[in-house]
């Protein structure tokens, strides 16, 4: 193997690492799998660029060379995973680990993630703040659908006639297959095998580049004296460049910065430059050859010990690195010796023992965790919270889901819609937004005491009420309108958790401002009086089971878990001032952010009960609702006095 290759590999495990230890810092971090991906899509070509694909046997052998190479490693990681889990994470982790780990027992943890990122309450499992230790697999899982499909692929390319047709061709696959990965939602386009095919196909490009005839093309450049104004080192320097562009804490557009990575990983191969230090390290070199064993490695260790402090990042650090060295050379080097009569009854044996382990972490009660009883009521008060707070509400006012019709734009991205049984007043109620909406009904709903004449609700998933910034939004803002002329609410509250785009500095003739005004504006002529809420401190994703992990494991990290006042406040800034901009003359912003307020921390839970007051969705809690009641009692009294 060649030693630029390997210090590729080592680069690339480097910058996933960085990015996982440090995720706030090394923000393009995360394009170390795309420099792997097209290092195997190289590796791939020139395996079968020597290989006539001819009959059953061809394709055969280059499964079994393929899969000796990384199953046994990876189901031995599958298994250890299952028993860290189990022994490390609480039970209120398991469920979620347990999918995971299923889906990954059969390579698709791709598949298992965006099946989890189509629905709106779990979609949290796939992020990386949430503790789920086989995340990372889903990129083992991309790789190996593609090993599945690359032989066909070269089967149909050596139908072609010369190397300058096979380079043409795989270059379309590429360019054409950015375009498409590009105009798909990037969450899908990210984990889907096919939209990731065009970064493999830029390393078949690098193998048909070299195999044209460069010399005799170079030679013709001269005779006619045509001068280029990049040479070649000029363009490997560049290429190394945009590699190191991974490492900056600012996020550069990914649509921009991963068509960069992927073509300079492939120039880089091309070059073959043997005099660049860090292409040419040994130590990098070594990194590159445990790369495979890190990258297994490293992403359950971070999840499930979870680094705060220094002596915790050196714990990670080292752990990680000598288990990998560890397992590399007494266990990889050692079972990519055996002959296949050896090595399949292995992995047989591997995957039934994983299978096993699947069903005793299930079944038996010999993995069930024991706490303290005072831990346990809290572990319990905390897991009564969850999935979310509508869930769990204590009064049942028989409100009824209404299907949308089909016809609708906004019926893909429906979460709650529906009425309520009128009760005996006079005051006609609307509730619009997000789940939000949901978030908050019952507790505002409760304080009516039924004094409305109707009530009904409608939240809807891309929805920000009175604002808009994508194609979901705008039928949401358009749908909600079309209620309003309908329906004419006395009182319309607007709910929201509201998007990135309006975090942006303000600038002259707001665009964002001008929107907002525009269709506050077209509100105001249906209803009486218009309540929103004010923007709200930014929770992480999964934060309830990231909340347990501590107070299981270690309470004096408490503390550091409430939100930063000055932070949250720099991050809310320019959505406050926007909202203070907006001319609207029945409406009227309500804040809950200061019921949460301690000094300069936004309290995360309950210090004495340690009871949360945000579940793993980023909604309110019902212990963070119970706060929140002072502001909409006085709500529901202004409206009482005054409509």
């Amino acid at each position: 193997m060649r030693l630029d290759l390997q210090c590729l590999r080592g680069i690339a495990i480097l910058l996933v690492f960085i990015f996982h230890l440090f995720p706030k810092v090394f923000v393009n971090g995360f394009l170390g799998v795309d420099i792997f991906f097209v290092l195997s899509g190289f590796l791939m070509a020139q395996n079968l660029t020597k290989t006539k694909l001819r009959g059953f046997s061809a394709f055969m052998s280059f499964y079994y060379r393929r899969f000796r190479r990384i199953l046994p490693l990876y189901y031995l990681i599958v298994f250890l995973i299952v028993i860290m889990v189990h022994l490390y994470l609480g039970d209120y982790l398991w469920e979620n680990n347990n999918r995971y780990s299923l889906a990954s027992l059969f390579l698709v943890t791709n598949q298992q993630v965006l099946y989890d990122k189509d629905d709106y309450f779990i979609g949290f499992f796939t992020s990386t703040t949430s503790i789920n230790a086989f995340l990372h697999l889903w990129s083992l899982s991309v790789e190996m659908q593609f090993y599945v499909l690359v032989p066909f692929i070269f089967l149909k390319l050596q139908n072609l006639k010369d190397d300058y047709q096979k380079f043409i061709t795989v270059s379309l696959i590429t360019f054409l297959g950015f375009i498409a990965h590009a105009l798909v939602e990037d969450s899908f386009a990210f984990n889907f095998m096919l939209l990731r095919l065009w970064q493999f196909s830029a390393g078949f490009m690098a193998v048909f580049w070299n195999k044209i005839k460069f010399k005799s093309f170079q030679k013709e450049k001269d005779q006619q004296n045509v001068e280029f104004p990049l040479i070649e080192k000029d363009l490997f320097t560049l290429s190394l460049s945009i590699l190191t562009c991974c490492l900056l804490p600012n996020k550069i557009n990914v649509l921009i910065l991963r068509p960069l990575v992927t073509l300079a990983t492939s120039y880089i191969i091309v070059a073959e430059n043997k005099s660049c230090r860090i292409l040419s390290s040994e130590t990098m070199g070594y990194i590159g050859d445990i790369s495979y064993v890190l990258y297994l490695v490293h992403w359950p260790v971070i999840a499930i010990f979870q680094p705060y402090t220094v002596q915790n990042y050196v714990f990670v650090i080292l752990f990680t690195f000598l288990s990998s060295i560890f397992l590399h050379r007494f266990y990889e080097q050692k079972y990519l010796k055996l002959d296949s009569n050896l090595l399949i009854p292995f992995v047989v044996v591997l995957i039934l023992g994983n299978a096993v382990l699947q069903y005793s972490v299930r079944a038996s009660s010999f993995w069930k965790p024991t706490y303290p009883a005072d831990l346990q009521e809290i572990i319990d008060a905390n897991k009564a919270q969850l999935p979310y707070s509508w869930v769990r509400e204590p009064i049942d006012f028989g409100c009824t889901e209404q299907p949308i019709d089909k016809s609708e734009a906004v019926s893909e991205i429906i979460i709650g819609y529906g009425t309520c049984p009128n009760g005996r007043g006079n005051i006609s109620i609307m509730m619009i937004g997000n789940s939000y909406v949901l978030n908050m009904r019952n507790p505002i709903q409760a304080l009516f005491n039924y004094n409305y004449s109707s009530f009904r609700y409608s939240a809807l998933g891309d929805s920000y009420g009175f604002y808009a910034n994508n194609p979901g939004s705008y039928a949401a803002v358009d749908y909600n309108l079309r209620e309003l002329k309908l329906y004419k609410p006395d009182v319309l509250f607007i709910l929201n958790r509201y998007p990135i785009s309006l975090r942006g500095p303000i600038e002259e003739n707001d665009v964002h401002v001008q929107q907002m005004n525009e269709n506050l504006k077209s509100f105001e002529k249906h209803v009486k009086k218009i309540y929103i809420m004010d923007t709200h401190p930014l929770y992480e994703f999964g934060y309830v089971d990231f909340f347990l992990q501590n107070v299981v494991n270690r309470p004096e990290a408490l503390e550091s878990l409430h939100l930063d006042r000055r932070e949250a406040d720099k991050v809310m800034k320019y959505t406050k001032e926007r909202f203070r901009m907006v001319k609207c003359e029945k409406c009227q912003f309500f804040d809950l952010s200061h019921v949460f307020l301690d000094g300069d921390k936004y309290l995360n839970f309950d210090r004495d009960t340690l009871v949360s007051y945000i579940d793993n969705t980023v909604h309110i809690s019902p212990a963070g609702l119970k706060l929140c009641e002072p502001v909409f009692k006085k709500i529901v009294e202004e409206i009482m006095n005054e409509i």
